[in-house]
Parts: C-alpha cells; structure tokens; sequence
C-alpha cells in the first residue's frame, strides 16, 4: 500500500512538474479562486500563514499581501519545478513568501506555528487525505484556521465531458470530492470544528477553443491530454469546439466554475 502511495506521489510530481510554464494559462481560475480562499480564510495582517500545495502562487501571493510586513507566509509544493518558478516570481513582486519542495502529508514543520493553513485545489492529490490532515491540524496554533478548496465544478468542466463521451477520459482518481458535505464530512474526522463549506461561482473569459484547450493543459488534466495519439486529439478538439458554440458571447467563450471553499478551526 505505502508503495502505492509513494508511486502516486511520483506521478503527481511530474505531472505539475511538466505542467509548471503555463500553469493557471488563460483567464487565471486558479488565482482568483485563490484570493477567494485567503479572503474566506479571513487571513489578516501579522498572522504566520503556511500554505500547501502552492502551485505557481495562487493563494500564496494573496496571502502575502494580506499579512503585510508584520506577517510571515511560507508555502510548499511536492514538484520542483512549480516551487523554482513560484519563488522567482515571488521575487519579482517583491515579496518575502517562499515555497520548500515538501510533501502535505510530513510537515516539516513544529507544533502549533502557524495561524492559517491553507491548501488550494490540492486535497485531491494527497493519497492519504487524513494523515495530511492531520499534519495541517498539528502545525495549526489552538483556535487556528484551515482553509481550502477543491473543485465542485471545474473550469476544464466542458473538455470533461467531451472527453468522457468519446470514450477517452481515464476514471478519475481517488479522493476527488466535488460535494459540499462530502468536504465537511472528511474535515469533521479530521478533528476540526465549526466547518463551514460554500460553492463559489465565477464566470471565465477565453477567447476561444484553442485558449480554453491551453488553459487545460496547464491544470492537472495535462497527463491525460498529452497522452491522446493525433487522431484522439484531433477528435477532441473538434467535439470541444462545437460544443463550446453554446458559451459564446460578443467578447468571448464565457464558462462558469465552481469551487468549494471550505474553512474550519482547530
């Protein structure tokens, strides 16, 4: 079983490893969805933030405004390559918050550190979601808050289900939960309290099918899309294509998205 897990984690590295030039491409799902977990999160100047799974700085950078100079934000990210260019744009905008390559589920990190801990759209990927729990529980000072997300209704949504009707999406992974009670349950036994979790919508802008493709591939579904030979892609584009007709509007293809937000206290 552990040699499972270990194999799924090297999976997962060099998936977002491959993923990490054009992660969050096209209208930003991921950063605005960010910000919305670092403002239901309510995290607040001064307070020491950890967040994980930080991907290319989606909560991280809002988080880090959000403390100010009084606070402290470190993240962490289990692929490299995501961690090397999240800490150069960090960098770039001047902020202190820096990411470690570290795994969600040992934390290196003491008991009772940190304020806020956080995890955007990553929960999904842990194969031992209570034991990454209650890592995120241990490292969380008494009456400290946990937030995070994961996807009610994703922004690759439309490319899903053209996928899954030509018979060319592989079954979806363990521990994806898309329910609001399904996320409060699993928080519940993870020993936290005053769980609240709310499905959040946001309408997209692409300015087509090839941008809405592109955004794709820079998300988690980038293994399955670069594993289609020539003629599934091709099928694919096209079936995407026309589906996306429904959604277009003057300025673009709008697609809504839907993320649970969920918070809770140690």
């Amino acid at each position: 079983m552990n040699n499972d897990r270990e194999a799924r984690k090297a999976q997962t590295r060099m998936q977002f490893n491959k993923a990490a030039a054009d992660y969050d491409a096209g209208p930003g799902c991921f950063a605005h969805f960010g910000r919305r977990l670092a403002t239901v999160a309510n995290v607040a100047p001064g307070q020491r933030v950890l967040d994980v799974a930080s991907g290319r700085g989606a909560v991280l950078f809002p988080s880090a405004e959000s403390v100010g100079p009084t606070g402290e934000v470190a993240g962490i990210d289990l692929a490299d390559e995501m961690v090397g260019a999240t800490n150069e744009e960090a960098g770039r905008r001047g902020l202190s918050a820096r990411v470690r390559v570290m795994d969600a589920e040992h934390l290196d990190f003491p008991d009772a550190l940190f304020d806020r801990v956080l995890c955007g759209f990553g929960i999904m990927f842990f194969p031992d979601q209570p034991r990454a729990l209650g890592e995120f529980r241990r490292v969380l000072k008494p009456g400290g808050r946990l937030g995070l997300s994961s996807w009610h209704v994703s922004q690759c949504s439309v490319l899903e289900a053209v996928l899954t009707d030509l018979s060319l999406s592989p079954p979806r992974q363990p521990g994806w939960i898309t329910e609001p009670e399904e996320l409060s349950l699993l928080l519940t036994r993870g020993g936290f309290s005053n769980v609240r979790v709310d499905a959040d919508w946001q309408t997209f802008c692409y300015l087509d099918a090839e941008e809405y493709w592109q955004q794709a591939r820079g998300t988690g579904m980038r293994r399955t899309l670069d594993a289609l030979d020539a003629t599934q892609a091709e099928r694919a584009r096209a079936a995407l294509a026309d589906r996306l007709r429904h959604h277009q509007r003057a300025d673009g293809l709008q697609v809504a998205a839907s993320a649970l937000l969920a918070v809770a206290d140690r």
